[in-house]
């Protein structure tokens, strides 16, 4: 229930921040659409901040995977759970290649559309989930399975022909850094629960570390 209440307090204090970031902005007479673009498409300072911030969110998840998998290979290498960490670390930094390297952008240049490179992550987030249900149903999942709607909201969002490009930008934006969020606690939250149960299962009752 803990963990819940965490969730619900990072995503309550980021509408509540992206709500008086767009007052301002609107205020000054700035775009709210430059807060959710890539850096090098902003027009002011300050502009896409929030896009900086749901990469940084998947540079938390993947990190935090990696490391929780190096620490656990040393505590208990032989946990089937290891192996989940480590893939997870491989499913998060995939996406976050591709939000770095935009490799969508240059695959719709190309001439491949929009909606197969949105099948290609479901079908590897579907993959995902199958090979590894088990363990994932020992995890706080609905939070993993919010972040992954949350993000494919925000990429049908992209595709709908609204002329409002604010409107817009505020449905596209807001769902995937919100996704960022619930993914990054999700792991997170994992990660916190692997070490603690690998160190009780090394050291055992009494505080003895077991060979």
């Amino acid at each position: 229930m803990g963990n819940y209440k965490t969730v619900f307090l990072f995503n309550s204090l980021t509408l509540l921040l992206v709500g008086l970031v767009t007052v301002c902005l609107s205020l000054f007479g700035s775009s709210v659409k430059g807060l959710f673009l890539p850096p090098c498409s902003t027009t002011y300072p300050g502009a896409g901040f929030f896009f900086l911030a749901f990469q940084m969110l998947f540079y938390l998840s993947v990190m935090v995977c990696v490391f929780t998998f190096g620490l656990l290979r040393i505590i208990q290498p032989n946990r089937p759970e290891n192996r989940f960490i480590l893939y997870s670390a491989l499913f998060a930094g995939c996406f976050l290649f591709n939000e770095v390297f935009r490799t969508h952008v240059h695959l719709g240049r190309a001439g491949f559309p929009k909606v197969t490179i949105v099948i290609f992550y479901a079908v590897l987030a579907i993959a995902y989930g199958l090979v590894f249900r088990r363990q994932i149903k020992l995890t706080p999942y609905p939070l993993l399975l919010s972040g992954v709607g949350l993000l494919f909201v925000a990429f049908c969002a992209e595709a709908l022909p609204l002329k409002n490009e604010i409107f817009l930008s505020l449905l596209e934006g807001i769902p995937k850094l919100l996704s960022g969020i619930n993914i990054a606690l999700y792991f997170w939250f994992v990660c916190q629960g692997s070490i603690v149960r690998s160190l009780n299962g090394a050291f055992g009752a009494g505080g003895t570390l077991h060979n």
